[in-house]
């Protein structure tokens, strides 16, 4: 196994470790927060987390990205750290000046972004813990760029943590309600940023270099839009739900969401792992066949991670939920895929590694007119399957053009026949088992049945293969014994 593929299942365990650890407290809190907070405040939660997810990817221009670009190929110490140095002095400034500024307007702002009047100290809130969760986005990215995949995986660990025991603490053990769930995720972010500052002292100094800053903004500024239209297919289904139907309806959607995204178990690992290897080594000639490999990897277990939650939504929901929440079940089938095929365009990274950033501005573009046409179309006549169903088609179609041009400037050798095979069964079993399951008194049985299917199917479409699994024990058994 080359290089490429042994550093990358290596990593791929070491940034899914906290990305486990961070999307199990999250559902944790599910359960917690459906009891203390109303439909109507989840929903404004979700409304809150939309206007979060909106500043960080504008408000630092996104010069994390020009960091990673730059970073991998400069060979000069004292330069490395003036890259660093120069874009945490500026993502500090840019986020300082953003809670200034968002304090200061929080009477216009609030009603705008909450949907609700008489909410202005929960956005003040708020504002502290977007800032705070945009520098540690910077220090968190910091350590992927070194390769200090361990680090990263700390500090992590210890922002998950600490938002799990203040969410908890304040917002169900002294009953202060959403009060309590913000400042649980301040408090996060702040442990975050301190522990990731304490290791990166020889990274972060006092230098701002406004050339390198200039040089990474021109890699970083195209990434901006592209990174809005991503927000707006991201973001858009709960904005349209809000304006067609109510908060009520957006809380349900933001349950069904939080399930949905467990997928991310499959997707942070390899996200976080793939891009650096890929900048190290994208000119050495077996990479694109190793990328091939990783991808299809990759599908079989994504595959397996749809079924699963489909299949078993309702009896998720009932175990995490009150029967308040019970409706969220009909947007999984949809939406887990959805959040898939939003994020793999990391296994298109032809675009990258041209420089053509500027791409993605007409590729999410694109999305977005699909996405929002279909949800003005189908949220009156559909609710919020319909969003659904419109969030799905958008990120479909970013997917497909991402992969198309990339595979232009950068080809890899994917197996489209044996994916496309692989895809269509998962498709069939999800929507079918449902309806056959009904008929018998335990219909887990016949999902589990349908999991059974699908594991064999993998393995005989090509899509797992046994070699594979032995080198793959091969590789993991030094990395898992004392």
């Amino acid at each position: 196994m080359t290089i490429v593929l042994r550093a990358f299942f290596r990593d791929c365990i070491i940034y899914t470790i906290p990305a486990a650890v961070s999307r199990g407290l999250g559902l944790l809190l599910v359960p917690i927060y459906t009891r203390i907070l109303s439909p109507e405040d989840y929903g404004t939660l979700d409304m809150l987390m939309v206007f979060g997810g909106l500043v960080n990817l504008t408000v630092a221009l996104e010069v994390s990205q020009g960091v990673a670009r730059f970073y991998a190929v400069e060979t000069s110490s004292a330069r490395k750290r003036s890259l660093a140095s120069t874009a945490f002095w500026f993502t500090l400034g840019c986020y300082g000046l953003f809670v200034l500024l968002g304090l200061a307007g929080s009477r216009v702002l609030s009603p705008w972004v909450t949907g609700r009047d008489g909410l202005e100290s929960i956005f003040r809130i708020a504002v502290f813990g977007i800032g705070l969760n945009g520098v540690f986005y910077l220090i968190q990215n910091q350590f992927r760029w070194e390769l200090r995949s361990r680090r990263y995986t700390e500090t992590n660990l210890l922002m998950s943590f600490v938002t799990l025991v203040a969410a908890v603490g304040f917002a169900y053990g002294l009953d202060w309600g959403l009060v309590g769930v913000l400042w649980g995720t301040v408090l996060g972010s702040l442990a975050g940023v301190v522990y990731g500052l304490s290791w990166l002292r020889t990274s972060y100094g006092w230098q701002f270099d406004c050339a390198l800053l200039w040089r990474m903004l021109r890699f970083s500024i195209p990434l901006v839009p592209s990174g809005l239209m991503v927000w707006m297919s991201t973001y858009l289904d709960r904005l349209m739900i809000n304006h067609y139907l109510s908060l009520h309806e957006v809380g349900l959607y933001g349950v069904g969401y939080r399930l949905s995204s467990v997928v991310w178990f499959v997707l942070v690992g390899v996200q976080g792992a793939l891009m650096p290897l890929v900048y190290h080594h994208y000119r050495e000639p077996s990479t694109p066949s190793q990328l091939a490999t990783i991808f299809r990897l990759f599908l079989a277990g994504a595959l397996l991670t749809f079924l699963t939650l489909t299949l078993f939504a309702h009896d998720f929901l009932v175990i995490m939920t009150t029967p308040d929440f019970y409706g969220s079940a009909s947007v999984v089938i949809y939406l887990v895929p959805a959040i898939t095929l939003s994020q793999m365009y990391i296994f298109a990274p032809g675009i990258g590694i041209a420089k053509k950033t500027h791409v993605y501005i007409w590729i999410n573009l694109a999305g977005v007119v699909v996405n929002a046409l279909l949800n003005w179309w189908l949220i009156p006549a559909l609710g919020m399957i319909g969003a659904a169903i419109a969030t799905l088609a958008g990120s479909s179609c970013v997917f497909a053009l991402c992969m198309y041009i990339s595979q232009k400037s950068y080809p890899v050798p994917h197996e489209w026949k044996r994916l496309s095979f692989a895809t269509v069964l998962a498709i069939a079993l999800a929507v079918l088992i449902p309806t056959l399951a009904e008929e018998y008194a335990l219909p887990w049985i016949v999902n589990l049945l349908a999991l059974g299917v699908m594991a064999v199917g993998l393995v005989a479409l090509g899509l797992v293969r046994t070699h594979e699994i032995v080198r793959l024990r091969q590789l993991l058994r030094p990395k898992l014994t004392p």
